[in-house]
């Protein structure tokens, strides 16, 4: 038996962060968009004008846990509020805000993430979705 696995490409990424930027555009938002593979490791990067060091770094560490562990930012926060201890918040490097989402293909494969900061959360978590809505056709 043969597996195929599959990766994300450059050329998808720029597709997510030129609609991320848009969806910010529109909005007159400063956003950062990191996007890594789904190892973690930064595979493309984009800082808008205007933003500030905490974005650098929350953008990333929202792409890392959506890499990490393959649901939403958003839907991790959710669940580690319905476990005792809220055990998710004493991971090395695991953020609980909106705006990182994983990436997965249509047949289930886990290909990355992207992560989203410079806004508040829900809106970070809006432009991070127009990312993923653009490549749609290309899962």
């Amino acid at each position: 038996m043969t597996l195929t696995v599959k990766a994300i490409s450059l050329d998808m990424c720029k597709i997510i962060a030129d609609a991320s930027e848009e969806a910010a555009l529109k909005k007159n938002l400063k956003i950062v968009i990191a996007i890594l593979d789904n190892h973690g490791s930064l595979k493309y990067y984009r800082r808008m004008d205007g933003n500030n060091f905490i974005s650098v770094r929350m953008a990333q560490l929202k792409a890392f846990t959506a890499a990490s562990i393959p649901i939403s930012t958003k839907a991790l926060a959710e669940r580690n509020q319905k476990l005792p201890n809220g055990p998710y918040m004493s991971v090395p490097g695991i953020v609980l805000l909106e705006g990182g989402l994983p990436i997965i293909t249509k047949d289930g494969q886990h290909i990355g993430a992207i992560g989203i900061s410079g806004a508040t959360p829900e809106l970070d978590g809006l432009c991070a979705q127009a990312g993923l809505d653009a490549i749609h056709d290309l899962l």
